[in-house]
């Protein structure tokens, strides 16, 4: 008797609600395929394209491997449309709830649509206000609030029925919009947009929910259109060579050792017989830079879906360059050889005075290529115009729209990714406890860091990059890719978020300068040296490194002809400039996990399940939550389930959701 006067009283008392699903839900998967951009299937052709030039270079082997490894754990397409049954589970049970426990007047809807761009967007907008006007009709002159749950882009057909809602004078009088959730939805600045203030009339809340591993809401569509965009990026995953550094090491350390076996030059030294090495040295040399040359050559021009050389006349100069350096490094040592010879024939000279450094001056035409192709990525430079042009034509792209500055509360939605998150950050607290610990052997440097950290480190740089690179392109507004007015500045930060989107499934190109440039010594002699002797497949040279004495550097040479210590500075300097370029965090990321795993997984994990935060929200906001405790029911919810339960005592060991901190999108 007791609960019936309770809920007889919350009845008269309560104000009449309309909760509100909005949701993409197209005719046939064939449609959404076509609408949303989906790539179905593998891109074979991309596979075999490299295959067969691969095979046809002799020798490329020697670098490059294709790996035959399982098909990825992405998904090629969304999906999450396919099953809403745990919404319309939801849905089912609040209309029930909402019209017999709290208002008889109370109304429920689902509206799915099928528009995906932002026109589209707006018609359905205007379809579902005229649905939601039919139904509360006799609603005039009674307070009500209504509340809106979109899905996806459903958030920005919510907003465009809301912006059609507030003008209507029922609206103005006692009527407001009490929740707005969004679920996975990509804001925008400047469209599908509401006046807040004038809707919520200080009352209502909005709710973001998201992903913070969904590439779609964090990047991809901001984009339009997109379909070519993803088709490039699967073209980008679907090759997954390998820089196979073996016989390149093989030769390093046969040529190195001869070198570093020379201990000086002078009347107490065997000068003839280092001579003779130096000579034997000069083919290893030429023929090890020519290796690398051709190899990155060949890869360049291989690789599919992106720009190729011809497609710039300065990377026409670039590859046209790289031709001389194998002969321009032969004739670097032989000029040293030629300089020793001359010296040991003369009878007043110390040969010992002629450095060993200059030994190394042979990389200087690598190391000067090298910086010349850098120099080609200049702000305001015609290659940079030329690039971007050409970039924007194969992804398809005509317009980047602005993202709002929403907060996005994040929900550890995927479990896959949050163990190998969670182990990341294992990794690192066992490393600051060993920091810690008294009495112990500190290690020099930092130790090596687990695949899980150098993951997360990888996927995290990659979307932040590609988010905030969004937001600096559209900082005054939306933009239009193919106008004149659009500044270097945007054009720069638009294609440094596609290509962090493109680069961490490239390892043809990026793995292979990546590794070339590990054994470019920037950091002078020591670190060279450091590199070398920490890999495995260097151990014979450790005892001949060890003879070089404390100090010891690489030649600075002159202005008109730089030794490899100059040449060195010159191409640090250029790295510096645009090291976003080569950034270590650009290389691929896990190996069931790459950049299509972002964009497709991780926004249809989002859509396709109800979590348990959400639906505790809808509760509160609609009041049902508040109703239930009110007849002595206990709320307990996680991340996976929403439940009442009664006499207050908890089952099944719920306890409270466990969320990330909310994040605020870049402005």
């Amino acid at each position: 008797m007791g609960d019936t006067k309770t809920k007889e009283a919350f009845q008269v008392n309560d104000k009449k609600q309309m909760l509100v699903l909005v949701r993409y839900k197209p005719a046939s998967a064939m449609e959404a395929d076509s609408m949303l951009g989906g790539v179905a299937g593998a891109v074979q052709g991309a596979v075999d394209k490299v295959e067969d030039v691969a095979a046809s270079i002799p020798g490329l082997d020697l670098f490059f491997k294709e790996e035959k490894e399982q098909e990825k754990q992405a998904d090629k397409t969304y999906t999450y449309y396919n099953d809403y049954s745990a919404w319309d589970e939801y849905f089912k049970k609040m209309k029930d709830e909402m019209s017999n426990q709290l208002n008889t007047d109370n109304e429920t809807m689902v509206f799915d649509f099928e528009a995906s761009d932002a026109k589209g967007l707006e018609n359905e907008g205007r379809k579902l206000f005229a649905e939601v006007k039919g139904k509360v009709s006799a609603w005039k002159d009674y307070t009500a609030c209504f509340h809106f749950v979109g899905l996806g882009q459903g958030g920005n057909v919510a907003n465009e029925c809301i912006s059609e809602l507030i003008k209507e004078p029922d609206f103005k009088n006692k009527w407001w919009v009490q929740s707005v959730v969004y679920v996975g939805t990509p804001l925008y600045k400047n469209r599908h947009t509401f006046k807040e203030a004038e809707a919520l009339k200080g009352k209502g809340k909005i709710y973001s929910y998201g992903n913070a591993y969904d590439l779609t809401q964090n990047a991809i569509a901001y984009f339009e259109p997109n379909d070519k965009l993803l088709k490039m990026i699967a073209e980008s995953n679907s090759n997954q060579l390998s820089v196979f550094t073996g016989k390149i090491k093989a030769q390093l350390v046969a040529t190195l050792g001869r070198l570093l076996s020379i201990e000086g030059f002078g009347t107490s030294h065997d000068n003839e017989g280092n001579i003779n090495k130096l000579s034997q040295c000069k083919d290893d040399a030429q023929g090890l830079v020519g290796e690398c040359v051709e190899a990155c050559k060949n890869v360049l021009n291989a690789f599919p879906g992106l720009v190729q050389p011809p497609d710039l006349p300065k990377f026409d100069e670039m590859l046209n360059g790289f031709d001389g350096v194998p002969k321009r490094s032969a004739d670097r040592l032989e000029k040293f050889i030629e300089e020793l010879k001359k010296v040991r024939e003369g009878t007043s000279l110390d040969t010992s005075r002629i450095s060993i450094g200059k030994l190394f001056n042979f990389l200087c035409p690598l190391v000067d290529q090298l910086t010349a192709t850098l120099r080609l990525f200049t702000v305001a430079g015609e290659t940079t115009d030329q690039l971007f042009d050409k970039v924007m034509e194969k992804a398809g792209i005509e317009k980047v729209v602005a993202p709002s500055g929403t907060g996005i509360k994040t929900l550890p939605v995927d479990p896959y990714i949050s163990k190998v998150v969670e182990m990341a950050k294992a990794a690192q607290e066992k490393k600051e406890e060993q920091k810690q610990q008294p009495g112990e052997e500190k290690q020099e440097g930092d130790a090596p860091r687990t695949k899980e950290e150098i993951w997360c480190d990888q996927a995290n740089v990659m979307i932040s990059t590609a988010r905030s690179c969004i937001a600096a392109a559209t900082e005054n507004g939306d933009v239009d890719v193919k106008s004149d007015a659009t500044s270097i500045q945007s054009k720069q930060k638009i294609a440094e978020a596609i290509t962090a989107m493109l680069l961490p499934m490239m390892p043809t190109k990026k793995k292979f300068y990546g590794k070339l440039l590990e054994y470019i010594p920037l950091g002078g002699i020591n670190s060279f040296l450091g590199k070398l002797t920490g890999d495995a497949a260097f151990a014979p040279l450790k005892n001949v490194l060890g003879k070089l004495k404390d100090g010891f550097d690489f030649d600075e040479g002159t202005e008109n002809e730089p030794g490899l210590k100059k040449s060195l500075q010159y191409f640090d300097k250029e790295l510096t400039r645009i090291k976003g370029f080569l950034d270590k965090n650009n290389y691929p990321v896990h190996k069931d996990a790459n950049s299509l795993y972002f964009i497709y997984n991780g926004h249809n994990i989002m859509l396709g399940k109800t979590y348990g935060e959400i639906l505790n929200t809808i509760d509160k906001e609609t009041g049902y939550l508040d109703y239930m405790q009110r007849i002595g029911y206990t709320n307990f919810y996680n991340l996976e389930k929403n439940e009442y339960q009664g006499k207050g005592a908890p089952q099944n060991n719920l306890q409270p959701v466990q969320v990330l901190e909310e994040e605020k999108q870049d402005a």
